[in-house]
């Protein structure tokens, strides 16, 4: 349970009086009597990271419990540090795109705490986190869902589950635990399908991320060096390592690329980012000025997401992308930390504490399509910490019990597709729906004509009413619209 502290705010009068919560023509001593009464708003005393700025001070001497409304307040992973901003609304309205979030996670459903990775393994998915039960069952730290239940994978762990991969047809773990199955594991162990197995002696501190590169597992955070590899028997260093926490690897351009909280990499200056080609480490330019929690690959580029609000020197707000030269940002990026990202149906999707992207209102997740950012629907009500695609579908996670207009237990679907689909009732592709698609429609249904569809698109050529197959009912259907205003077909897109 989070701990209710007596932040002291102690802020200079101008901020009040520029704040407009202030009364012109105040003594010291009303200054003083007026805040004791009124609460003084944190925002007006925090720092452009979100943090309480104690340089400041004046004379006001304000004392007592911040005014929190409409914030939210998370920890920061490294310094322990409050970090406040801006709460998404708690009773955001549904918008049309929130259909496209279902739950999807049987009944009883879901977690009951936050899920912080997520895989898939053996076609099943799989996630680790904060949560001790699984649809109502016991699940200590990391469950599987097979599309239909949830199940645990022996007897889990004893702590959290920061991050999971696969390798060598074997499921891997990192995290803050030291047993797995109930056998020593220091915060690293392996699932073969029946049983959990420590590698090796695993690590001397916590696992944050995971990746595989170059046939061999490698596994980055708070530990001695803050990166390693394994290969299959033994851990190795990657040289020199970092001088700080590692959160996040990915693979790019034949390179591993680590991102985190550390300044140098193999001993030399690389600022939260840094590339591995095999027998040493490298800056990517002059790096970014605050944390990486994110890696992955998008339109042949390496995205990073943190804390950061500048990449290379140039602005780039928790987002940035590298094209293996230059940094550069995407768009106007976010307003608070991006935690997770993924890439599905050529899309990017980002997660995180953020409730904007882009300038516009995007609640704890959101998608870039390589030149806009946009909401999932009204997003979630609390923060996005684990992606991953399933059954061809995107999986969140994270700390939120809604998604959309739907109570989700900390996982949840979004199952709109990239779809720029025909209609399967304009079988010419001239944009109408007319004679022309009749006749069509009857080569179909009674010659044998092909039914194939676009093969990127999810419905059969002809099927006006959606139900998989072009026959006679469809005929009769586009018959109907075509002479005496019938309905349309169904939305080729729709979930």
């Amino acid at each position: 349970m989070p701990r209710i502290v007596n932040v002291r705010l102690v802020c200079v009068s101008a901020l009040m009086l520029a704040s407009g919560l202030m009364p012109i023509g105040l003594t010291t001593a009303q200054e003083s009597t007026f805040l004791s009464q009124q609460g003084r708003h944190v925002g007006d005393c925090l720092s452009p990271e979100g943090h309480i700025d104690r340089d400041a001070t004046g004379a006001s001497g304000y004392e007592g419990p911040p005014n929190l409304d409409g914030s939210r307040v998370s920890w920061e992973r490294v310094s322990g540090e409050l970090v406040f901003a801006p709460a998404a609304s708690s009773a955001a309205p549904a918008v049309p795109d929130d259909v496209y979030w279902q739950d999807g996670f049987g009944s009883p459903a879901g977690l009951d705490g936050v899920v912080r990775a997520a895989v898939v393994y053996n076609g099943a998915l799989i996630v680790g986190g904060d949560f001790t039960t699984a649809g109502g069952a016991s699940a200590n730290f990391i469950a599987s869902w097979d599309g239909s239940s949830w199940s645990a994978l022996g007897f889990g762990m004893d702590n959290t589950v920061f991050a999971l991969t696969v390798f060598n047809s074997q499921l891997i773990a990192g995290g803050g635990f030291t047993t797995a199955g109930g056998a020593a594991a220091n915060y690293i162990a392996a699932w073969d399908g029946s049983s959990w197995s420590p590698l090796g002696a695993g690590m001397d501190g916590w696992v944050a991320t995971l990746t595989v590169f170059d046939g061999q597992l490698i596994a980055g955070g708070s530990f001695s060096s803050s990166i390693s590899a394994w290969n299959g028997s033994s851990w190795s260093a990657l040289g020199l390592g970092m001088d700080n926490v590692v959160f996040a690897l990915t693979p790019f351009n034949s390179r591993l690329i680590a991102g985190g909280y550390f300044t140098t990499a193999g001993g030399v200056p690389a600022n939260r980012v840094a590339a591995w080609d095999g027998a040493s480490w490298s800056a990517l330019g002059t790096g970014e000025n605050d944390g990486i929690y994110a890696l992955t690959v998008f339109n042949s580029q390496l995205i990073a997401g943190g804390l950061f609000t500048t990449a290379g020197g140039v602005s780039a707000d928790r987002v940035a992308a590298w094209d293996g030269s230059l940094w550069s940002a995407l768009g106007t990026g976010m307003e608070a930390d991006v935690d997770v990202l993924t890439v599905h149906n050529a899309q990017l999707f980002a997660g995180g504490f953020f409730v904007s992207a882009g300038g516009a209102a995007a609640n704890y997740i959101a998608s870039w399509d390589g030149s806009t950012w946009s909401a999932l629907g009204s997003g979630m009500n609390n923060n996005v910490s684990a992606l991953t695609v399933f059954n061809a579908q995107l999986i969140a996670g994270g700390g939120f019990t809604t998604a959309g207009d739907k109570s989700s237990a900390h996982v949840a679907v979004w199952t709109k597709s990239a779809c720029s689909c025909p209609s399967q009732a304009d079988l010419n592709a001239d944009t109408f729906i007319d004679a022309v698609d009749l006749a069509v429609e009857i080569d179909i249904v009674f010659f044998g004509a092909p039914d194939v569809q676009d093969p990127a698109c999810p419905t059969t050529r002809g099927d006006f009413n959606g139900d998989g197959v072009a026959d006679a009912v469809d005929l009769a259907l586009l018959i109907d619209h075509v002479f005496f205003g019938g309905p349309g077909p169904v939305d080729p897109c729709a979930p």
